[in-house]
């Protein structure tokens, strides 16, 4: 009779850190946000409920983790998608299709992304937060507008006019993520989203594209 294998030592799971963000990942798809526990994501990975702690803190550290993995690779699709792309106009559609398209794809973990940045406005040395947000999250956050802010580099040599520029572009594909995510904007059933984003811009012509 062959003797029962004893579970393995779940500090010996191999990479961990990266076990867990993809546990969390796989119960915020299924069930959203409010079932991202420690104990849950522990679970979800198969290690014990005190293994987390080896590599955070606490939930707080273990969700800024997941949302800098997310931003990672969201950036890592809008750059993927750009890579045929020459032109300015062409630039900023392709980035802003790809940020539209994981966002709506991935709306539970877009939520938690925005969700653990959103302390990061004018206010937050006045209610006493600041520093809260992990070096790892403030960077990967902001990859995204220092993608757009380079191409604006290649035309324009005022930094306040190109940090203006790549704001507001993506203040509108960011816009456009959160309506179609919250059920504001139906997207059409014919149409595809890249369709659907490129009708929803403004026309070459427009300033932040030209």
């Amino acid at each position: 009779m062959a003797k029962p294998q004893s579970p393995p030592n779940p500090y010996h799971h191999g990479d961990l850190k990266s076990s867990l963000i993809l546990a969390a990942n796989k119960l915020l798809q299924q069930h959203g946000a409010e079932s991202l526990s420690i104990r849950a994501i522990a679970a979800e990975a198969q290690v014990s409920h005190m293994a987390p702690y080896a590599h955070f803190k606490n939930k707080r550290e273990l969700l800024q983790a997941v949302a800098a993995a997310g931003f990672r690779a969201m950036v890592g699709v809008m750059v993927k998608a750009a890579e045929q792309e020459r032109g300015r106009g062409e630039l900023i559609l392709a980035y802003g299709h790809a940020y539209l398209e994981f966002a709506v794809t991935h709306s539970e973990l877009y939520r938690l992304m925005l969700g653990q940045i959103e302390t990061r406005g004018r206010k937050q040395a006045d209610v006493g937060l600041a520093g809260q947000i992990s070096v790892e999250l403030e960077q990967s956050s902001n990859q995204a507008y220092q993608l757009l802010a380079a191409v604006f580099e290649q035309y324009l040599d005022d930094q306040e006019q190109i940090k203006a520029q790549a704001a507001g572009a993506w203040a509108i594909v960011h816009g456009l993520a959160a309506l179609i995510i919250a059920g504001h904007i139906q997207v059409p059933e014919q149409q595809s989203l890249k369709d659907f984003f490129s009708a929803a811009q403004l026309r070459p012509d427009a300033n932040f594209i030209k």
